[in-house]
């Protein structure tokens, strides 16, 4: 499936590693509607948050690039796990 530059792209995890990379990628191929919400502004694991964002922003696209991770251990152990999963 093509789409069309203007069309609006939901970046999930657009603030980390991989989906900054991503939005920086999509903005360098020409993509200008990136939509993008940081954890505090949308909490993906409230469905009722989530499905009222779907409503109201209706992206033409998704891109899943966030991750879970365990609120009480340090940033660095956080990554470390990922990688190394």
């Amino acid at each position: 499936m093509a789409l069309d530059k203007n069309s609006k792209i939901y970046v999930a995890g657009h603030n980390g590693l991989v989906g900054s990379a991503i939005w920086n990628n999509l903005l360098q191929r020409g993509y200008t509607n990136l939509v993008g919400r940081s954890h505090k502004e949308l909490d993906l694991t409230d469905q009722v948050a989530v499905k009222r964002f779907f409503d109201e922003e209706q992206p033409d696209a998704v891109v899943l690039a966030a991750q879970a991770v365990a609120a009480t251990s340090p940033a660095w152990a956080r990554s470390a796990t990922a990688i190394s999963t």
